[in-house]
């Protein structure tokens, strides 16, 4: 008895490609045009993260609110408290950053 793995490996890969969701596939370049001008990688995160995508989409992944995750991605540590800072509307954490001048950026968006 002979059997052939290649069609049921072809059928396994189709159907996980056809059942991956879009948002996996999506372009986050063209979902945040405001921040195209910044060229350092966690100035992106940041814009994304204080600029959450709204969509009127009825997929409950691409409705969720992703600030933490850009968040997350930022590697300065200064930048990053700052950013969780923001997205959590906790003031207390700009008190642990270490640049002044981050820190000031920080407190005035309370």
């Amino acid at each position: 008895m002979k059997h052939s793995i290649a069609p049921w490996l072809t059928a396994l890969l189709l159907g996980l490609a056809l059942l991956t969701p879009q948002a996996v596939f999506a372009d986050t370049e063209a979902e945040y045009p405001m921040c195209d001008k910044e060229k350092e990688k966690d100035k992106i995160n940041l814009c994304r993260a204080f600029n959450p995508k709204q969509s009127d989409n009825k997929n409950r992944y691409q409705n969720k609110n992703h600030s933490n995750y850009y968040c997350s991605l930022i590697k300065n540590r200064d930048l990053q408290t700052y950013c969780y800072a923001v997205v959590g509307n906790n003031k207390v954490q700009c008190g642990l950053i270490v640049d002044a001048d981050v820190e000031k950026e920080c407190n005035s968006k309370f």
